[in-house]
């Protein structure tokens, strides 16, 4: 995909990739990492996969893999002070990952779904966002970047689209507190249109929606390095919805 940004454009930073070895997040890594930018990133289970990705990576600029679970709070905590050790600082975070969805009706839904929810893509990106904010903060400076998704815009998509919600204006809380040494906003991804999403709910949806296609990780990629790029430098706490502008159309 060709880039509208210079090859150098993050060089000297170093950027943390949250989920960085499932779905759209090697493309992120991959991207981030041709703009310039060590490159480190977690996964959660498949390691292989994920020192193959560190390997790829390391050809163009250093990068490591670590494994981590967003839903234990001492990994949360510890994992910063682990990426300066290894890359001396801390300018891009990326909060990309977090378990499946969980769309169970509220009618029925139990204590440990919610928890799961919002214990991962709400308490452990809130906590990695703001630790992360006081080190750019006295560092000098750095972009945090969080992914919801048009869930939370979607009252029927339960304690999911609850816990994307929350991220949204977490971002904005966030946001206030830091400037103006910290940038931080959200990405809003629709469907994105990868491999293990169904194919047919890919197609349906993308029919459904104006541009009659779906977001791409190398768009959702493409982002990331426009959010960090100077061309952003005037914009913090917003979000961008990236969604072939199906919302427009199914609010």
């Amino acid at each position: 995909m060709k880039s509208w940004f210079k090859s150098n454009v993050l060089a000297d930073k170093t950027a943390l990739v949250i989920g960085g070895s499932s779905e759209s997040g090697p493309v992120v890594c991959k991207i981030l990492n041709g703009h310039g930018a060590k490159v480190a990133f977690t996964y959660y289970k498949n390691e292989t996969y994920a020192r193959k990705i560190e390997k790829e990576l390391s050809e163009k600029q250093k990068s490591k893999a670590y494994s981590f679970d967003m839903l234990d709070m001492t990994q949360v905590f510890g994992l910063l002070p682990e990426i300066e050790r290894d890359f001396g600082r801390i300018d891009i975070l990326i909060n990309l990952g977090g378990p499946p969805p969980i769309h169970t009706d509220f009618h029925v839904l139990n204590e440990n779904e919610f928890d799961r929810m919002i214990d991962s893509h709400f308490k452990g990106c809130f906590f990695l966002s703001l630790e992360a904010a006081k080190r750019m903060e006295s560092s000098g400076g750095g972009v945090i970047i969080n992914i919801s998704a048009t869930s939370s815009t979607k009252y029927s998509h339960s304690v999911y689209g609850l816990a994307k919600a929350c991220v949204k204006e977490m971002s904005r809380f966030l946001a206030y507190t830091f400037a103006p040494t910290v940038r931080i906003l959200t990405i809003v991804p629709g469907l994105i249109d990868i491999k293990e999403v169904d194919l047919d709910l890919r197609n349906a949806r993308a029919e459904a929606s104006p541009l009659k296609r779906n977001v791409t990780a190398e768009e959702i990629a493409q982002l990331v390095i426009a959010a960090t790029s100077p061309a952003f430098t005037s914009i913090t706490g917003e979000s961008i919805i990236a969604d072939a502008g199906f919302y427009l159309l199914h609010p």
